[in-house]
């Protein structure tokens, strides 16, 4: 009998196991939502406050005058926290996986790279398009982190790890390229910290060698949909400012798809379970007339 009643009641306590991953899921999903939305409205109302002091203190609308003040706020903010936490080690689950960039505002442990991180959101806060420069430094790429701002004109190189921008003989803003091509003009214009390895020999914007396979064949679909020369200014790093908001809409698209799966099959266990009833039914009046017809 037990090994009947085992079997008969198996199957229930399957579908009731699934129907509670897919609850217990859901409901971790919603806190992750929820989370990632908290993190994600406190890092924008931030960087909101430090765009709102740097449209106060620029009297010119000029965008020029706003990257200037941007990378002096940055510098700024950095230069004093990197001397308090920059010999700190600060390991947390939050700093080590997540890193968002309030991280790198609150400590600038990372050195240039976080320099560029806040940059990069004050002046998309700012709307100003960002992408991240890997300077060449030596024979390596990546050796220091720059950040270029999308103008009217074209791209424009900002160093806020020496708060160092650079200007042409016309008084306008130079690019990557205009330093590369002429640095025995601009290499007059760092300041006397500047260290001297960081010549612009060379830029790249997105390592695609970091992941094989994978990282070869978003290239190779970017150099189809986008062209080679835009490909290669692709700057992959630029669409994780956001951490937050990214890992927030990831969230969204995964719960989705997991509450798309869990209505069927909700739906479908409906179906085994109200089939199941019915075969028991029907096990239990064959066994009745059975146990009836031995008795007659």
């Amino acid at each position: 009998m037990r090994s009947l009643k085992s079997l008969i009641t198996a199957p229930l306590g399957l579908i009731r196991n699934r129907i509670f991953f897919f609850i217990f899921l859901n409901g971790f999903l919603l806190a992750l939502l929820m989370y990632f939305f908290t993190e994600d409205n406190y890092e924008q109302q931030i960087f909101n406050a430090l765009a709102t002091q740097v449209k106060q203190s620029t009297p010119s609308e000029s965008t020029d005058s706003i990257l200037i003040n941007s990378l002096k706020l940055t510098y700024n903010l950095e230069k004093f926290r990197l001397s308090v936490f920059g010999n700190k080690e600060i390991d947390a689950l939050k700093s080590n996986i997540i890193r968002p960039v309030t991280f790198d505002l609150m400590t600038g442990s990372g050195a240039c790279g976080s320099y560029s991180f806040v940059l990069s959101r004050l002046l998309d806060e700012l709307g100003i398009e960002t992408r991240f420069a890997q300077m060449k430094v030596g024979d390596a790429f990546g050796g220091h982190i720059i950040i270029e701002a999308k103008t009217d004109k074209g791209w424009v190189a900002l160093d806020a790890s020496y708060n160092l921008c650079f200007k042409k003989k016309n008084g306008e803003l130079a690019s990557f390229r205009d330093v590369q091509n002429d640095w025995a003009y601009f290499s007059k214009q760092v300041p006397s910290d500047y260290d001297p390895s960081y010549s612009y020999s060379g830029v790249r914007y997105t390592n695609w060698d970091k992941i094989p396979v994978l990282m070869p064949m978003i290239k190779g679909g970017l150099n189809i949909v986008k062209g080679k020369e835009a490909a290669d200014e692709y700057s992959m790093r630029s669409l994780f400012v956001k951490k937050f908001s990214v890992l927030f809409k990831v969230t969204i698209v995964i719960y989705i798809l997991i509450t798309m799966l869990f209505i069927r099959l909700y739906i479908k266990q409906s179906n085994e379970i109200k089939n199941f009833n019915l075969s028991l039914l029907f096990a239990k009046k064959s066994m009745h007339a059975i146990a009836t017809s031995k008795v007659a």
